[in-house]
């Protein structure tokens, strides 16, 4: 890193940061201002809008961007020494803390351009499917008590016009011969007029790619499938959480035992495949509930079942909750905050050793699972997973001699 800054000598430094990543932005930016102390360092993200008088009182902080960041950033960068009358940032003036009013909204997401994905050092030694990845829309109207995507984007959604994310998805294609994309929406399938929209350009249009994105289990609808199937959609990812009814509940997830099984089928009849998402150790959880959860995820039998741990990141009703229950210490170390963190002990009904060993369980139980089913893959078409090899472009020799002696030479 401290290469990379002496090389470009940068006017202004941004970072975009996470929760997990706050211990390492912050040595990024005491390199750059060990390099040169006037180099304005800016932070934006997730974190830094949820947290903004935390991360602005580090030293080598200058400037946070809250909220959404393009106008807000650029408007910046054109007033850099009279930051007063900028909209979205909070700064520090003669040591004291600034909150400069909220920046509206952009109502109309077609206004902005594409991403300069060119300009990224380096570019030629990324994978071309590291340049496929889209937001559609922005926005989640729903409540879950572990999420804080509506800290940066409201509950207000917004969506681009499926013409201009074709336009892009045409753009990255034609550059970095990208075959791959993944829409990155919160729940890209909310507006189902929009994602018909989506799908029929890039049907008439030929392009002949292959994508993934989330969704619902309650937006899951055989006609829907069918359409994106059309279209190139080959996985879809699930929100389960949870295989207790109490805890859906609980987590305001807003989706019952029943939806779930129903989108399963669905998705199964259809043959479309898809991930699941799981999360177990919510603070009132006990084994019996957390066992519900594994039953649920061998029943499900999806492509893929992904395995979180509860983590109260700050801006979420899981984080309000666990600290006013004393299940969050005074002082925080925030690369402990994520998913597959084995420092997340939040069960008021377990002992933390007995909260370890239900977690290294669950992690060994989804590890078969998944290993299984890629088995189940590679024996059952084999020719299917030479094409994806190939359209995908993973041609390392070592890769694909990896992947045989895991998962068929056992």
């Amino acid at each position: 890193m401290e290469a990379v800054v002496r090389q470009q000598s940068p006017d202004i430094v941004g970072i975009s940061v996470m929760t997990p990543k706050y211990g390492s932005a912050l040595n990024v930016s005491r390199l750059v201002k060990y390099f040169d102390p006037n180099i304005p360092v800016v932070w934006g993200g997730v974190h830094p809008t949820i947290s903004p008088d935390e991360t602005v009182e580090n030293k080598d902080v200058d400037v946070v961007v809250r909220g959404e960041g393009e106008y807000t950033f650029l408007e910046l960068i054109e007033n850099l020494g009279r930051l007063d009358n900028v909209l979205g940032i909070t700064y520090k003036k003669n040591g004291r803390v600034i909150h400069n009013p909220n920046r509206p909204l952009i109502e109309n997401l077609d206004d902005l351009p594409f991403p300069s994905r060119h300009l990224i050092l380096k570019n030629e030694n990324y994978h071309s499917t590291a340049f496929g990845n889209i937001f559609a829309s922005r926005g989640y109207p729903y409540n879950c008590i572990f999420c804080a995507s509506h800290k940066v984007w409201t509950k207000k959604v917004r969506y681009r016009t499926p013409q201009n994310v074709v336009d892009e998805i045409k753009e990255i294609k034609s550059r970095f011969t990208t075959n791959q994309f993944r829409f990155e929406d919160d729940c890209f399938t909310l507006n189902k007029k929009f994602v018909r929209g989506v799908c029929d350009l890039l049907i008439e249009e030929g392009l002949n790619i292959k994508w993934t994105t989330e969704t619902r289990a309650d937006l899951v609808t055989n006609d829907l499938i069918k359409r994106m199937e059309s279209a190139g959609c080959e996985d879809i990812t699930i929100g389960v959480e949870s295989g207790s009814e109490e805890t859906l509940k609980k987590i305001k997830k807003g989706i019952t035992l029943e939806q779930i099984r129903n989108a399963n089928r669905i998705l199964k009849e259809n043959k479309m495949r898809f991930s699941a998402f799981f999360m177990i150790g919510f603070p009132w959880e006990t084994k019996e509930e957390i066992g519900k959860t594994i039953s649920l995820m061998k029943e499900l039998d999806s492509h893929s079942a992904v395995f979180s741990v509860a983590t109260p990141y700050p801006g979420t009703e899981l984080y309000d909750m666990c600290r006013s229950e004393g299940l969050i210490p005074g002082k925080i170390d925030w690369s402990k905050f994520f998913h597959q963190s084995p420092d997340m002990y939040l069960t008021r009904n377990l002992t933390r050793v007995e909260s370890s060993k239900i977690i290294n369980e669950a992690e060994k139980i989804f590890k078969e699972h998944n290993d299984k089913k890629v088995r189940e893959a590679l024996l059952s078409d084999p020719l299917d997973i030479i094409r994806r090899v190939i359209r995908g472009k993973y041609y390392n020799p070592g890769d694909l001699w990896a992947l045989f002696r895991r998962y068929i030479w056992k």
